[in-house]
């Protein structure tokens, strides 16, 4: 295997580990409030968003070098594959950023919908 495929395998495992701690992240976030610890759970969550937020950034991160990799693999199978995971990726991220199935997702579109309704009202002005 060569450093080029190497690396790329590299990424994936660290991209695997960083999808398995932003979604222990987000549940953590989401049962804030749940178990009744108020001034604890308030004390704890701008570091659970923290840590989610440095994910997200590491994530978007591995996506910039898996771009740059996958065009140096050595074959054009491992070419496509590569930009196939990459695509793969970003469709991961954004559905973890804010476009998820479930009901935490919904709420969120529906809290942005009308801020996006304001910047571009503000942008056409």
């Amino acid at each position: 295997m060569d450093e080029v495929t190497q690396a790329v395998e590299n990424l994936k495992k660290e991209w695997g580990q960083a999808v398995s701690q932003l979604d222990e992240n987000i549940t953590a976030i989401e049962s804030c409030g749940k178990t009744g610890k108020g001034t604890e759970e308030a004390n704890y969550l701008p570091r659970l968003n923290g840590s989610a937020q440095d994910a997200l950034q590491l994530l978007k991160s591995l996506q910039f070098q898996l771009d740059l990799l996958a065009q140096q693999l050595p074959t054009f199978d491992e070419v496509q594959s590569g930009q196939a995971t990459l695509k793969s990726w970003d469709e991961q991220y954004k559905k973890t950023l804010l476009l998820g199935d479930g009901e935490e997702s919904t709420i969120r579109r529906r809290n942005l919908q009308p801020l996006l309704s304001q910047t571009s009202d503000c942008v056409h002005v």
